[in-house]
């Protein structure tokens, strides 16, 4: 039965931490309640992390768009809210419906990296399917998983029914399809488990032929409109995302991604700026990351940022790029980068010595380095991020790190900047020329580390590193075999999930696990592999033949470089077979995008918009910096030209009267935003068009009620400027819904003496008026019921909504509960 938890976890939800995961409502929602065939969709981690996910968000657009499934979003509970599900034997449901996800006819993970092995057990538990595939019945729905860190899938082979190899967009759509067609012929679970098996590109543990990997060979083509959801709860990687170029061609030994994702393919411009400007128009954001794995060798890149710019520029939309490879960093592509927002100068070094870096067929030059930053400095910049690795192969018994030490060194005596370094213990990927490779034990690793940290002061360097620890459990999983997936399950059952956070990484439970184990885990995981060897993952084919690979970790050891992958090249890796081809973009007239930009012509105005909204339901559940963001958003959705502050780091000029904590609902917030309207829009015109678009802009619970076009002085014959909508608040009235009428009684009896408060009770309904006291202040509604009700979370025990927020601009008028509407004209 579905559950609706706004209302029925209400009190349980404010208990929590960021309860705004669990209920769903945002800007781009679909839901089909009716549909035939149900797929719960899945990133086995926290809300924050599975919606920053581009693949989540484009399968599940590609789902309800392009099937007639429906799909719904499911992501794991942080342990407070996992214990209320246990403690209330509730089933784990998705956020669109609250429907049981065992209720789904597929639930389909998307794993982005080795670490979320727990999470998954926990996401299977806590909705009630059996932990083993062996034991599930035609009650459960096909359980699968998908994306690039389950390449070697032997380690999920208990658990998961089948491992999908490669790009979903290559058929994922499709199948989904013909599931639906088998279900509603009446087919159940098995037969369904047995169509998704009889794939080329799907493996399963008693599977003895070789799996191929699925390319999606329309990348550089075929359009996704962008009309994604957009989470109002803020995200780790909360910025638009264009993906220019799928793969790489750089051929790094290290990378388990330029591997997965060959052969490399460019985006064409053209529908770059269609999906640029789908995710302004459609989802409203104003930072977009062209995100590609080395996005500086997109052929015309710096042409690319120019056209953005120069149509984006004055509407304050900034773009950046994640790390690129130096070489392909130019003092043009610097300048157009720095134009409206300073991004991070990211440099990924991974080890300073040159003749090693060829090794790794990635060639970094310090010299070109420090010349980048220097230009970079003249610009604005004021600090760079590196990123390096030890223990790379060539490193067993010599220890990289004094020379780690004296590049950084040097880096900051020459250019005089801060440096933020992450060092990473080297873990070798399975499907890569370093899959033979020994990795360091943990305690080897984290001397190497820390004494880098040590040597480099923390006035002009910050040290970060993951723990060596989590990279050994990430490695144990990347090149383990069915072993490792007994001790997955072994330290989940014993606390084990959320592995890839620091505050929750049971190491007690995992060292349990290892010491228990009837194999030495250490020696296994870190020992050097042969060429003869069967390995794991080796009838799950990439497209990447094991001469290459042999050939390539030859050279490595021999510092020797392979030239860059091209379209045509004599790599004879076999990732090109003539279906499967590298993509480049031919040469862009930028002259001619430029002119296309339209100029807008029409004279404006400046004005600032009062505006009042309801903040209900599941909007209740979102802090002010969620609300300030989803506004930011609906206004350039609804397509208003605003106005902005001066600095790094521009923002819309909004303010709020009175921001409510996280919990209280309203239908009386108050607001304002200063924006540039045509010329010839009459104020009533103004209001009308505010309000209509920003509704259609709006997530669940989130409604303009009212808007009216003010003035930037309180009057004509004083000149004076008005008070700031904060200054100017002076209470208001709350309706409070109290469990018991025995709380109503004891919060009325408690409250009803205080100055500044009228109170008045209708059973367990209480009306709360606050105004200034006599010492001018107005109290704090969240701690007088904190206080009046004796919990440390009043909402145990009352439910708080404002029905009308209070004004007064002069000092005569505190006594008077005015509206803001007539107070500002």
């Amino acid at each position: 039965m579905a559950i609706t938890a706004e209302r029925e976890l209400r009190r349980e939800l404010l208990k929590v931490n960021m309860p705004g995961r669990y209920v769903g409502g945002e800007y781009g929602q679909i839901t089909k309640s009716d549909a035939d065939f149900n797929v719960a969709l899945c990133f086995p981690d926290l809300y924050e992390i599975g919606m920053s996910n581009q693949a989540v968000k484009l399968l599940y657009e590609m789902i309800n768009t392009d099937t007639e499934a429906a799909c719904e979003r499911v992501f794991n509970p942080a342990p407070d809210f996992e214990e209320i599900l246990r403690k209330k034997n509730i089933l784990l449901y998705t956020l669109e419906t609250g429907r049981p996800v065992k209720n789904h006819d597929l639930l389909a993970f998307t794993v982005g990296y080795e670490l979320a092995a727990t999470n998954i057990l926990a996401v299977i538990e806590l909705s009630g399917i059996s932990i083993f595939n062996k034991d599930r019945t035609e009650d459960d729905p096909v359980v699968i998983a998908g994306g690039p860190a389950v390449t070697n899938p032997i380690p999920f082979g208990s658990f998961i029914d089948a491992v999908y190899i490669g790009e979903a967009e290559e058929i994922f759509t499709e199948m989904v399809s013909r599931l639906t067609e088998l279900k509603i012929g009446g087919a159940g679970r098995s037969e369904m488990l047995e169509m998704v098996r009889k794939s080329d590109y799907f493996w399963y543990s008693d599977r003895e032929t070789q799996v191929k990997k699925a390319v999606w060979n329309d990348f550089s083509k075929t359009r996704k409109d962008k009309k994604l959801i957009v989470p109002s709860v803020s995200t780790v990687q909360d910025h638009g995302v264009v993906e220019i170029m799928r793969g790489c061609p750089n051929g790094c030994r290290f990378c388990h991604a330029g591997i997965f994702y060959r052969p490399y393919r460019e985006k064409s411009i053209d529908v770059i700026l269609e999906e640029v400007e789908s995710l302004i128009q459609t989802c409203g954001y104003r930072e977009i990351t062209l995100s590609s794995l080395s996005s500086g060798d997109f052929r015309y890149i710096c042409e690319l940022i120019t056209i953005l710019n120069k149509k984006y520029s004055g509407r304050k939309i900034s773009f950046s790029f994640p790390s690129m490879r130096i070489n392909s960093i130019t003092l043009p592509l610097i300048n157009e980068i720095s134009k409206v927002r300073k991004s991070g100068l990211t440099f990924a070094v991974e080890t300073p010595d040159l003749i090693h870096q060829r090794g790794l067929n990635k060639e970094v030059p310090k010299d070109r380095i420090i010349a980048i930053l220097k230009e970079a400095k003249k610009l604005g910049w004021n600090k760079a991020k590196f990123y390096f690795m030890v223990g790379l192969p060539f490193f067993k018994e010599e220890d990289e790190t004094d020379a780690i030490i004296d590049f950084l060194r040097e880096i900051g005596r020459e250019t005089k900047m801060l440096l933020n370094v992450n060092i990473g213990t080297f873990i070798p990927k399975p499907h890569t020329p370093f899959q033979w490779s020994f990795q360091l034990g943990e305690q080897e690793a984290f001397d190497r580390l820390i004494k880098i940290k040590r040597a480099l002061p923390g006035k002009f360097f910050k040290v970060g590193f993951q723990s060596p620890f989590i990279s050994f459990i990430e490695s144990m999983i990347s090149r383990g075999d069915e072993r490792a997936g007994d001790l997955i399950v072994e330290a989940y059952k014993n606390g084990a999930r959320l592995d890839a956070w620091e505050e929750y990484l049971r190491k007690d439970v995992w060292r349990s696990a290892f010491e228990n184990a009837d194999w030495n885990v250490e020696e296994e995981v870190c020992r050097v592999k042969t060429f003869e060897e069967k390995l794991p993952w080796d009838n799950v084919i990439l497209g990447i033949g094991k001469k290459f690979f042999k050939d390539e970790y030859k050279k490595a050891l021999d510092g020797e470089l392979t030239d860059a992958c091209t379209a045509v090249c004599g790599h004879n890796c076999g990732a090109c077979n003539g279906i499967n081809e590298v993509v480049v973009n031919d040469d862009p007239d930028v002259d001619s995008y430029i002119d296309d930009i339209k100029v807008e012509e029409k004279t404006k105005r400046e004005i600032k918009l009062l505006f009042s909204f309801t903040k209900m339901g599941k909007a209740s559940f979102l802090s002010h910096i969620n609300i300030m963001n989803v506004f930011e958003r609906a206004f350039l959705r609804a397509e208003f030209e605003l106005k902005y502050t001066q600095g790094f780091n521009p923002k819309p000029k909004l303010e709020f009267a009175n921001p409510l904590s996280l919990g209280f609902e309203s239908v009386a917030e108050i607001a304002s935003i200063e924006m540039l309207v045509e010329e010839e829009l009459g104020d009533d015109d103004v209001k009308d068009i505010f309000i209509d678009k920003m509704n259609k802009s709006l997530p669940e619970g989130m409604k303009i009620i009212n808007a009216k076009v003010i003035n930037a002085i309180a009057s004509v014959e004083t000149g004076k400027k008005v008070k700031s909508f904060m200054a100017s608040y002076n209470g208001g009235e709350y309706e409070l819904d109290c469990a018991d009428e025995e709380t109503a009684e004891a919060i009325h009896n408690l409250l009803n003496t205080n100055d500044g408060i009228i109170i008045n009770k209708n059973e367990r309904l209480l009306s709360l008026v606050t105004f200034r006291n006599k010492d001018g202040n107005i109290l704090n509604i969240f701690k007088m019921l904190k206080d009046a009700a004796g919990f440390e979370n009043p909402f145990d025990c009352v439910a708080v909504t404002r029905i009308k927020t209070n004004c007064s601009i002069n000092d005569e008028d505190i006594s008077k509960r005015l509206d803001y509407f007539s107070c500002y004209n």
